[in-house]
């Protein structure tokens, strides 16, 4: 996720004499705006790194297995290059770190060397291994469902031992992945998490083109990522799928609004119907999202070989994406929605801060000079 830069000159001036008229008619505003706008700033030069080409776990549907054209790569980084990698990495100016791949975890000297370089990371890990206190990154800790799904769908009872890793640990925010399998586990998790110390949040199931192919045309259940074949719910969303996730949602937001970390207005973008984002016809792929590979953005192997692909996931179908890291990067410039009046406006800077402390941390983050 990064800032747009796709914004013609234009209607970025239209969008800042807008911004500027609802300012100046709710002076109160102005601070949080400004807030906003240094938010925004730490991910002006962000980059995607591919950590690990291993897992211990088979989930259904997997982004990073599922993906039919991708290479493994026999000759990964030494220690000593990835060192000097980042220590790059850090000249180049990158301000934001996307930690990826299988599972990250299992590469800890990796994990400390960007965080030795890198102001703000976030990393996507399953919770399997405790990463090491001195990587001062935010930490996104997988969450598919109670135990009994979590074991169906992942292969691996990974949830309470992600509970124990990291318990109390202000940098760990459990990352519920909602799907239209699992939507009567939420509360119970929610609910985990609030008793263990630790924010919530929600990415949504976007399934795989490859996975969506298989599903179709009635491929055999293997052992790994196709584990449960055709026997299951499809993973797309439907209309009155949605319509429960937005009440269930806003529900847990009045329940836990210390511990889940979403606002209403975010609830009401990820939930609508349809597809979220402009789908070139001929291509399929989303033109407006904000999680595309496009300059400032990079995306990394772990041979350190920058890589051109659409998106940081690019085997997800755009046309039922609803992954929490195009949603919320979608948001770095305020859309026509937002800028109505105050209280839309209000909507959009109460989900900017939201978003500083889903990706962020420290949060708040020390002001810079």
């Amino acid at each position: 996720m990064h800032i747009s830069l796709e914004k013609n000159e234009d209607a970025s001036r239209a969008t800042l004499r807008r911004v500027r008229q609802i300012l100046d008619g709710t002076p109160g505003l102005t601070a949080r705006f400004k807030k906003a706008r240094k938010i925004i700033r730490n991910f002006r030069r962000p980059a995607f790194y591919e950590i690990s080409q291993e897992c211990g776990l088979f989930c259904e549907g997997c982004y990073y297995f599922e993906d039919s054209s991708r290479e493994h790569i026999s000759q990964e980084m030494t220690p000593e290059q990835w060192q000097d990698f980042f220590a790059g990495e850090k000249k180049r100016g990158v301000t934001m770190a996307y930690l990826v791949g299988a599972e990250p975890s299992m590469h800890m000297d990796r994990l400390l060397a960007a965080s030795e370089n890198i102001r703000f990371g976030k990393i996507g890990t399953n919770g399997m291994i405790r990463i090491h206190p001195d990587v001062k990154f935010r930490i996104g800790v997988s969450v598919w469902g109670d135990d009994d799904y979590d074991l169906k769908f992942r292969h691996g009872g990974m949830l309470r031992k992600a509970f124990e890793n990291y318990e109390g640990d202000p940098r760990a925010v459990m990352l519920y992945t909602l799907s239209p399998w699992n939507l009567h586990t939420v509360k119970d998790i929610v609910r985990m998490s609030a008793e263990h110390g630790l924010e919530i949040t929600f990415s949504m199931y976007s399934p795989t083109s490859t996975y969506l192919k298989k599903l179709a045309d009635s491929v055999p259940a293997d052992n790994k990522y196709f584990h449960l074949g055709d026997s299951i719910k499809s993973p797309v969303f439907s209309a009155d799928d949605l319509h429960k996730i937005k009440d269930l949602t806003t529900e847990l937001l009045e329940t836990y609004p210390e511990t889940l970390l979403l606002t209403p207005g975010y609830n009401k973008r990820i939930t609508r119907s349809g597809s979220l984002y402009a789908i070139d016809q001929e291509t399929g792929i989303a033109e407006d999202c904000a999680s595309r590979i496009k300059e400032p953005l990079h995306y990394y192997r772990v041979d350190g070989v920058k890589q051109n692909q659409k998106c940081c996931t690019p085997s997800i179908d755009c046309k039922h994406c609803r992954l929490y890291s195009g949603g919320w990067s979608s948001l770095f410039e305020p859309g026509p929605e937002y800028l109505v009046d105050s209280q839309s406006f209000i909507e959009w800077l109460d989900m900017i801060d939201m978003l500083g402390r889903i990706f962020l941390y420290p949060y708040p983050f020390a002001e810079e000079s």
